[in-house]
């Protein structure tokens, strides 16, 4: 591991933790515009990273049990927000509550759940990152650009979702900030970890394939099938599948004739 690698690794979780602060940035006529494209754009970009960069690299490292962690990783994930009570990636329906949201005492969503499942979505997005770029710098600008994709919509979700609890503009907006630095953890873990473990790296990017599979096709996915916008929602999905698509290939092109 050189200090390139890490500085690459932080940049990308500074990114990442920018990105989580979007909802409170973005005006909210432009995301009511632009959400239901985002959202899709996010799940072709997850779904082309896990397929194209994250299971293959994982394969690599750890054979065929990387298919068992991946597995491993997407029950436990479905188990998680399924206990949670909330599916939370679900940023249009959450959106749909944040202008003029002043305080719901029977909201369904805790802000305490919300932001405890934030972070340890954080924690694994900082460890899929940093192992990704462990792996190459080609398989962490996927990676990284993917998890900074669907971060977008999904923060914006979780802003509404607190605004809606009566949460105010400032107290959202630093409470979000503080669950991004979980991403950083994540990420030192593994940087960390893999000097006494190498096997490690592996095992992350196998876990986050899992993971990243279900936020693409379950959380994601079925927001293509809502809404009158279908045709908004299925370009930015197809240019979500075709931005890491084609990076993918013409790095294995420049490869080959390297």
């Amino acid at each position: 591991m050189d200090a390139n690698t890490v500085l690459l690794v932080f940049i990308a979780v500074g990114l990442d933790g920018l990105a989580g602060l979007a909802g409170g940035v973005l005006s909210e006529p432009w995301l009511q515009r632009r959400l239901p494209a985002l959202v899709a754009f996010a799940a072709g970009t997850l779904l082309s990273a896990v397929f194209l960069e994250v299971l293959p690299e994982a394969v690599k490292a750890q054979g065929d049990a990387a298919f068992a962690w991946a597995f491993a990783s997407f029950v436990a994930l479905a188990l998680l927000e399924w206990g949670l009570g909330h599916h939370h990636h679900d940023a249009e329906a959450a959106a749909g509550h944040a202008h003029g949201a002043h305080g719901h005492p029977g909201s369904p969503t805790l802000p305490s759940a919300l932001l405890a499942s934030d972070a340890l979505h954080n924690v694994g997005d900082g460890a899929a990152v940093a192992a990704a770029f462990l792996v190459s710098p080609e398989a962490g600008f996927a990676t990284a650009f993917a998890v900074i994709v669907h971060e977008l919509p999904q923060e914006v979700g979780d802003y509404a979702l607190l605004r809606a609890a009566g949460w105010t503009r400032a107290r959202s907006l630093a409470a979000l900030a503080a669950v991004q630095l979980t991403a950083a953890v994540g990420a030192a873990g593994v940087l960390l970890g893999t000097r006494y473990l190498p096997s490690l790296q592996g095992t992350v990017l196998a876990i986050a394939g899992g993971s990243f599979l279900y936020i693409g096709a379950v959380d994601l996915l079925p927001e293509l099938r809502r809404g009158p916008d279908a045709r908004q929602r299925v370009v930015g999905f197809l240019c979500g599948l075709l931005l890491i698509g084609g990076l993918h290939f013409a790095e294995r092109f420049a490869g080959g004739h390297g």
